[in-house]
């Protein structure tokens, strides 16, 4: 064990030793006293990938550890203190100004600061078996509830048993049946072109062309929807693992551009340190020679987006890339 997470773990144990958080009680309406509060809290037991933890009912100080559930809570209306990745996920679904007392925890590819979040005294903490290895550490700052989730496309897995966690049940199936009802509008509105459109989706990383399968976030979206995509983007997460070593997508070279064209081509920019770079590498992928030639580039459909909603989120990001589908392929001719 890291020598800093020692030190954090040995005064974790002296702080919390008093604490309900290392207890596991075995009814749902037992209620408990914490250090900081003077009042009985409801608490119910929640299983989870690492087992079962007794959480409060209503939990009112809620840290997300990673990225890939962050938007859960927010879509839930849960008081969300501290999460990783925060500026990128508010400004990609247009809220940076909506959660001005949210504090940022680390960057996407990052760990978490620790000393941060004790600082900020959660009251339940939320992961995934990414943070297996730290999962003691965590649950001794507060009540720690990690689900499964092997990749963004793996979106819709956690959302249910987190919302049961948080006590928002009835809200998440509100946000499930409004997904489904765009959806239908969606099918609704295309009629006959809905199984004749091919959909492309190419994120565009530094000195990389990486077509999106089916695995990937934007992927299940896109096939729920009912669009089709093109053959070498037909993939489960599964085959696209086989194929490529991750489960939502692969690297092609210029030579094979002929591999994402489509009737439409979003291209989502990500990963580059600045607006100007995004461009210019944009500008490159369209002065390769076989880019003139593709069927999509000759018909004016193609759509550069530089948001995050587009590569992983939950409900909020699904409905935004709706949002899109609605505007760019539905309401076109």
């Amino acid at each position: 064990m890291p020598k800093f997470y020692f030190v954090v773990l040995l005064t974790l144990l002296v702080v919390s030793g008093c604490s309900f958080n290392g207890r596991q009680l075995p009814k749902s309406d037992i209620g408990i006293v914490s250090s900081n509060q003077t009042l009985p809290v409801p608490v119910h037991v929640v299983r989870h990938a690492m087992g079962e933890t007794v959480v409060p009912l209503h939990p009112q100080r809620v840290v997300v550890i990673d990225p890939w559930l962050v938007e859960i809570p927010l879509a839930l209306g849960v008081n969300l203190v501290g999460a990783p990745g925060l500026a990128s996920t508010l400004q990609s679904l247009g809220l940076e100004n909506k959660h001005p007392g949210i504090e940022d925890i680390g960057a996407l590819l990052t760990p978490p600061n620790m000393e941060k979040v004790i600082t900020l005294k959660p009251d339940l903490i939320l992961g995934t078996t990414r943070n297996r290895d730290t999962y003691s550490l965590w649950s001794h700052i507060a009540p720690t509830v990690l689900v499964k989730m092997r990749s963004n496309g793996d979106w819709k897995r956690p959302f249910m048993p987190l919302a049961k966690a948080l006590g928002k049940t009835e809200a998440a199936k509100r946000l499930i049946n409004n997904y489904n009802l765009r959806l239908t509008e969606f099918k609704e509105k295309m009629g006959s072109r809905l199984q004749k459109t091919i959909v492309s989706v190419v994120r565009l990383i530094p000195q990389t062309i990486n077509p999106l399968t089916k695995g990937s976030f934007s992927g299940v979206i896109l096939e729920d929807a009912g669009l089709t995509r093109p053959p070498s983007q037909n993939l489960d997460a599964i085959a696209t693992k086989k194929k490529a070593g991750n489960p939502v997508g692969y690297n092609i070279s210029p030579e094979v551009l002929s591999q994402i064209d489509g009737d439409i081509l979003f291209i989502v920019r990500y990963g580059f340190k600045n607006p100007v770079q995004a461009k210019i590498a944009g500008h490159q992928l369209m002065a390769e020679p076989l880019w003139s030639k593709l069927n999509v580039v000759k018909h004016n459909k193609v759509y550069v987006v530089d948001e995050f909603y587009w590569l992983t989120g939950s409900y909020l990001s699904a409905n935004r890339v709706l949002d899109d589908l609605f505007r760019d392929i539905a309401s076109s001719p």
